[in-house]
């Protein structure tokens, strides 16, 4: 079992059995709390172990996917010489944590009282902590399927290293080179995030949307900069008085030095002007050109043609197109649960390979969440008091209503893991009517108007509207569309013309693969608008309660729960 928590968002829990991964779920999912910082994985655990049908006895050892005497020696009791000083305000931040969630035997106390009162007794020994970022790169290598590959891990922070490079061979890996803090191209983004009055550590998305609508700067460049130092052998630096060190009145991520560079930072509510499109555009533009330099430069040295890739910062799926692009790749895969959350998974793989297993299948799927059977489906429904009807085959029904512009709730089988719906917990639409994007994002999804969606498609089509070699299966990897389509698929196209594509699978997801066919016999194309089934703020639904609470909420106008209907 590996398991993650504590020490900030998207805590989780996986098990692998035989060398297989039969369970992995994300604690935000059963809480209903957004990223549920800070908690512990318990009903995660909970879960996993009903899922495989297993008792905590049976679990040999529970890898936890951070190494807390090391963060605490090499991080909090060094104060990180981030600079001249270390502001109090950082160093409270950090106290607090240490005394919540970064200690070993204050975490083995809390998740044994915690399981404890769920009947479930927990043997401290069990538990052992691993390094952050080999949880990472295990859960993107042994993964990918590649015998030999390059595995690169960007975050904010693991411990105190923040970027790691790791050659992987004959199913060993080995760490050549890390960064570590104050130098984190994850926090980097983070405070830039703030600064444009979105979330850090949950909104970064919205920059990387933001960023097409703004143009290139040699201003802003130049005083992105100062912050962000690039040597010519592409090592990078932060200075940390824009960030940490120093005074700091409007934000603890940035410094009042900072604000002096960029200005004030915009307010949550306020107009997002040209200037802080601007400053959107520069900042991508600055994480994927250090971003290249540094793997182009990995992957030469060391002859690699294979690339994997984990970390926060690999959840931006514009620079992992443009990392796809590298000369001389052959192959790439992009951890689907790239932040915290894959940590569990990586750090129950370790578990397994000190145990003696070996030979890990490749990753082909994320549904390895909660299901739900019709029986427990209608009496959800029957519960909630509302009419419905039952189909034996949905999906003829659905797309005849999709094509006209109706909105879809889908819940259908086992929920996927991750931050994309893959086509268990989506919400689908037309992408072909020109104010679909709109209409979802005001009426159902309460975001901003700006914001993109993403495109399901049928494996056989894919290369119908896209040149490339690589597999898109988890909506994970930005790609450009052909231009002849622009205007077919205005609803799923953003202003760049990039798509974020996800390939169905028969094999895989049969009933949206046969929602997608009948589609494509109404319209000509096997393709549908798919977005994460919530609103903005909360996690993917996760039961039939949440379904019909989403549903009843937004402007869905049919909800597909397995085989029964309801409309509104």
């Amino acid at each position: 079992m590996g398991i993650f928590g504590s020490q900030g968002p998207n805590p989780s829990c996986a098990i692998i059995k035989n060398n297989q991964l039969i369970a992995f779920a994300e604690e935000e999912r059963f809480l209903r709390i957004k990223n549920a910082d800070s908690k512990l994985p318990i009903k995660s655990i909970i879960y996993c172990l009903k899922k495989s049908k297993i008792s905590i006895d049976q679990i040999k050892k529970i890898g936890f996917a951070w190494k807390c005497d090391s963060y605490k020696k090499k991080v909090l009791k060094k104060n990180l010489s981030l600079g001249n000083s270390i502001s109090d305000y950082y160093n409270k931040a950090h106290n607090t944590k240490l005394s919540l969630g970064f200690d070993d035997i204050l975490i083995k106390e809390n998740l044994r009282f915690q399981l404890a009162r769920e009947n479930i007794y927990l043997k401290k020994k069990k538990i052992i902590f691993i390094e952050h970022h080999k949880c990472h790169a295990a859960s993107a290598f042994y993964c990918s399927g590649f015998k030999n590959a390059g595995t690169v891990i960007i975050d904010g922070s693991g411990e105190e290293t923040t970027t790691s490079f790791w050659i992987c061979k004959n199913k060993i890996m080995k760490k050549v080179k890390e960064y570590k803090l104050p130098h984190t191209l994850g926090g980097f983004y983070s405070t830039f995030t703030e600064f444009l009055g979105f979330k850090s550590n949950s909104e970064e998305g919205k920059l990387m949307g933001l960023a097409p609508y703004g143009k290139f700067s040699k201003i802003i460049q130049r005083k992105i900069s100062k912050i962000i130092l690039v040597k010519k052998n592409g090592d990078f630096y932060i200075n940390s008085t824009y960030r940490f060190s120093g005074k700091r009145s409007f934000n603890q991520l940035f410094t009042d030095k900072f604000i002096k560079l960029f200005g004030k930072p915009r307010l949550k509510n306020q107009k997002i002007t040209q200037y802080y499109k601007n400053i959107a555009f520069n900042v991508q533009k600055k994480l994927e050109d250090v971003s290249i330099n540094l793997v182009e430069k990995f992957l030469k040295k060391n002859k690699i043609n294979n690339l994997c890739l984990a970390g926060g910062v690999m959840m931006n799926c514009k620079l992992n197109g443009k990392l796809a692009k590298i000369k001389n790749i052959n192959n790439i895969f992009i951890q689907p649960a790239s932040s915290d959350n894959g940590t569990s998974l990586g750090a129950a793989i370790i578990c397994a390979l000190n145990d003696g297993y070996q030979n890990f299948p490749k990753l082909e799927h994320t549904y390895y969440g909660p299901s739900y059977s019709n029986k427990q489906i209608l009496s959800c429904i029957k519960e909630a008091k509302l009419k419905y009807i039952y189909l034996k085959d949905p999906s003829k029904f659905l797309s005849y209503e999709i094509k006209k512009g109706k909105i879809i709730g889908w819940f259908n089988g086992p929920a996927e893991f991750g931050a994309r719906s893959l086509g268990a917990r989506s919400i689908l639409a037309n992408p072909m009517l020109p104010r679909m994007k709109q209409k979802i994002n005001l009426e159902v999804k309460h975001r901003e108007n700006w914001r993109p969606f993403c495109p399901s498609i049928i494996e056989e089509d894919f290369n119908k509207y896209f040149d490339t070699k690589f597999d898109s299966s988890f909506m994970i990897l930005a790609q450009q569309i052909y231009k002849k389509f622009y205007k077919t698929f205005p609803a799923v196209i953003h202003v760049d013309g990039s798509v974020r594509p996800q390939v169905v699978k028969k094999k895989y997801n049969k009933n949206y693969y046969k929602l997608l066919k009948e589609f494509k016999k109404i319209t000509g194309h096997g393709v549908l608008l798919n977005t994460s089934f919530n609103i903005q703020g909360e996690p993917i639904v996760n039961t039939p309660y949440d379904a019909i609470r989403c549903f009843n909420g937004t402007g869905i106008d049919i909800l597909a729960l397995g085989n029964y209907i309801l409309k509104k």
